[in-house]
């Protein structure tokens, strides 16, 4: 059987179903690999296969991938993709999200950068762990990272927002709305925003005093908890069919 430690697979057509369906909210090419793998893989499993009712699951489970594949080209779905901005790119700009009054965490959970942080800007720990370590039925954060910049980007597209401000304070610099993707790690302008930086200290002035030291979990010391190995972790070796 040819399966991942996630419970993907290419066995048969439930299990291509299955994949795909479990990989919903992820990142777009996140999903293209992995689904983009499972196919070739499939192709080659299936060239060594006699059994005919296996090569009629394999076959079934590569034509469910092409489907996918086939409309994630049609649709050009990469343009989905939220790309990462680098970490110490949103860093730069937690203070002018303080000062917009942007809300980062909520309640008792860690905000994105504070995982960021944690992460060491590594998407594959982001990947791997929960929003909630003490639900294993909870979403990781790269998919609440992805649902909460879909929301905003509608807001913004939907109303019509602009990105940059033209008021005379904060004139040249991302507006509120702008600066709440930042800080879920994604502009559509990244090279701007990377500019931008400078512009902060020039509009807000610059201050001596230490950003707070963001705190994650246990002792004052930043911890990820990430979902323990093999449950979490996207494991694509084969298994002989």
């Amino acid at each position: 059987m040819a399966k991942t430690s996630l419970g993907a697979g290419f066995k048969d057509k439930d299990k291509a179903l299955e994949t795909i369906k479990l990989l919903e909210g992820r990142d777009i090419s996140f999903q293209f690999q992995v689904i983009n793998s499972m196919y070739h893989r499939a192709k080659v499993i299936l060239k060594r296969t006699k059994d005919a009712e296996k090569v009629q699951n394999l076959t079934e489970a590569i034509e469910t991938f092409q489907v996918w594949l086939d409309d994630y080209r049609a649709h050009s779905r990469a343009k989905e993709n939220f790309t990462y901005l680098p970490l110490e790119t949103v860093e730069a700009y937690e203070r002018l999200a303080e000062k917009y009054g942007v809300s980062q965490a909520v309640n008792s959970r860690p905000s994105f950068l504070q995982v960021y942080k944690a992460a060491e800007g590594e998407l594959k720990k982001l990947r791997m762990a929960k929003v909630d370590p003490d639900d294993e039925q909870t979403v990781t954060w790269d998919v609440h990272r992805n649902k909460h910049l879909r929301e905003i980007s509608e807001r913004i597209k939907s109303d019509h927002l602009p990105l940059y401000e033209t008021d005379v304070e904060f004139r040249g610099l991302p507006t509120k709305e702008h600066v709440e993707l930042i800080m879920w790690g994604y502009s559509s302008e990244p090279t701007k925003v990377k500019k931008c930086v400078s512009l902060i200290d020039e509009k807000l002035g610059v201050t001596n005093k230490d950003s707070e030291k963001l705190v994650m979990t246990n002792g004052g010391s930043e911890k990820l908890s990430v979902a323990s190995e093999g449950s979490e972790k996207l494991d694509t070796s084969d298994e002989e069919m």
